[in-house]
Formats: C-alpha cells, structure tokens, sequence
C-alpha cells in the first residue's frame, strides 16, 4: 500500500471515529483518547493530521466538496434541477448531516468554507451563466444562496429531516424561481 493510501485511509479512519462518537457524544466532549481508541490508531497519528477535532470535519467537508464537484460535472444541470442534484449528493449522508445540525456544527462548518463552495461552483460550467455577467454579483448572490440553503438544512436536519429528498427539492426549486423572477425584475 502506498504512503498516500496509507495517510488516506488513516484520515478516514479518524473521520469514520468522529461521526461515530457524535452519535453518543457531544463534540465537546469528544477527547483525543476516545478518538484514537475509537479509529485504532495512535495520538501521533492524530496530531500529525488534525491538531484540532474541527480540523477533522474540516478535512471530511472538503473531500465532499471534492465529490461533489466531481459529481456535477458529470450530472446535466438546469437550474430547476440544482435542488435535485444537491439532494442527491448529500442524501447518502444525511445522518451525518444530521449528527452535525443537531451538535450546531454544520452551519459554522459551511461558513468556514462558503468561499471554496462558491469557488466550486463558478468552476461548472453552466449555460445560463451568461459572459460578461458581474462575477461579483453572482458570487454575492452564490453566497446569500448558500448561507440560506444551510441553515434551511440546519434547521431541517435538527428535526431529523421528517421531510423526503423530493419535498425538500421541490421547495427549494419553488424558491429558486422566485429568486430568479426578483433577479430579472431588476
């Protein structure tokens, strides 16, 4: 196995012990003990990788968010279907979403990374996204749009999301159009 594999697997490893131990602790009290017991690997291990419990959620976001860029470009885009595809993705690890809402992690853990998801997505190309379009603007608004999407999810996965992926797209498609009818009214 390679030392890459090897630093990957290890990082899953701590990643996996987290998301286990949220299900019984609070991320406050999740020591580095529990988390070196829990992934079967050493403190050393940990420092080398983490220095902090946030670092691993930080580290786990941003292989997601590398998914999910992956995931776009070969998923065909409208913007009636960004709810969907959004909801797709993320579906599969909803519990984790919402061990995350439910520890007040996942709003802050998107703050921390709002401008990398809004680097993420002006990377796809989409065909409404017109030349000559106020990269400002649009990131302003991939911003406000973002923010609001992860507390709508915050606020939906403390519950413990009672609603399906459809009804969950369908209402964020719904407010997606009138945004769009706001935008071209000005």
């Amino acid at each position: 196995m390679s030392r890459i594999m090897i630093m990957e697997e290890s990082k899953e490893a701590f990643i996996e012990a987290l998301f286990q131990l949220l299900k019984r602790e609070s991320f406050e009290n999740i020591t580095v003990k529990q988390l070196t017991l829990e992934s079967g690997y050493s403190k050393r291990t940990y420092y080398r990788y983490f220095k902090t419990k946030t670092k691993i959620l930080d580290i786990a976001f941003c292989k997601y968010l590398i998914s999910y860029h992956d995931y776009l470009l070969k998923s065909f885009i409208t913007p009636d279907t960004i709810p969907k595809h959004f909801l797709e993705f993320i579906w599969p690890h909803h519990e984790k979403i919402e061990l995350l809402a439910k520890n007040d992690l996942l709003v802050p853990l998107l703050t921390r990374h709002i401008q990398t998801i809004v680097e993420l997505i002006l990377s796809i190309n989409v065909p409404w996204r017109k030349n000559g379009f106020n990269d400002q603007h649009y990131e302003y608004m991939l911003t406000y749009s973002i923010g609001g999407f992860g507390v709508l999810l915050d606020t939906l996965f403390k519950k413990g999301a009672p609603l399906s992926p459809d009804q969950i797209s369908k209402a964020l498609s719904m407010e997606l159009k009138e945004i769009a009818i706001q935008v071209d009214m000005k």
